[in-house]
């Protein structure tokens, strides 16, 4: 075979191999994967509230967000009320703190070592507590850890808001049963609404300082303005 046959049959076949390559860059296949694309691109970006956090650091020195930069990812007199909403603001952020104020100021707070996923299921943990400000002057608050062993500390229902326990804490509640990952015939009814919440302290959380068995005090329930959840950017974007 002469040289100058050899070469066309190289360059044809470099052609043929850029041109596969350069096919390859720019499909997307049938399961809808950017093959050679950067997929940071396409993943949404958060937009976070620019707020000053409202509770000392100290609260979480021994959690996993000890010294991480916590941003605002959900406010709800902004995001909405819903239970849908808190999830897409707050899903796949990781350890969260969340900061509830009642009509009547009383200021309350959560934390939630897992984070939400809206997986329609609960978790096992010791590293979860609540707590509540019983001063308004005072910065620190005061802590309610997990009691009565680990099982059941958090749910996290795609269509209820943060639930601390089977009653030590629920904000937004789904509002139709939600059984094995299935809710019902119709899974966009009975979405949560995290203006309303209940408490009952000493089955999965601690009772108060001053022995009443609700966070919210004398009152089991109370109504909403404002929900909070903050979280580290910084673990958010390992999702």
């Amino acid at each position: 075979m002469k040289d100058s046959d050899t070469q066309v049959q190289v360059y044809e076949f470099l052609k043929f191999f850029l041109g596969m390559a350069s096919c390859l860059s720019n499909c997307v296949c049938l399961f809808g994967w950017n093959i050679g694309k950067n997929k940071t691109s396409d993943k949404p970006q958060t937009n976070y509230h620019k707020l000053d956090l409202p509770f000392p650091s100290s609260l979480l020195t021994k959690t996993f967000l000890n010294g991480k930069e916590l941003k605002c990812c959900y406010k709800a007199t902004l995001d909405g009320f819903s239970a849908t909403s808190f999830h897409e603001c707050s899903d796949f952020k990781g350890p969260c703190v969340i900061i509830g104020y009642t009509n009547n100021s009383f200021k309350f707070g959560a934390f939630n070592p897992e984070g939400y996923r809206s997986t329609d299921d609960y978790y096992d943990t010791f590293d979860a507590f609540l707590f509540y400000w019983a001063d308004e002057e005072k910065d620190e608050p005061i802590v309610l850890p997990k009691v009565g062993g680990s099982g059941a500390a958090l749910f996290d229902y795609a269509r209820g808001g943060p639930q601390f326990g089977a009653d030590g804490l629920l904000i937004g509640p789904p509002l139709a049963p939600v059984m094995g990952g299935f809710a019902g015939p119709d899974t966009n009814s009975g979405v949560g609404d995290l203006t309303q919440a209940r408490s009952r302290l000493g089955l999965s959380y601690a009772k108060r300082a001053d022995g009443k068995e609700s966070l919210f005090g004398d009152e089991s329930k109370a109504s909403l303005e404002e929900v909070l959840v903050f979280c580290s950017p910084q673990i958010a974007s390992l999702y």
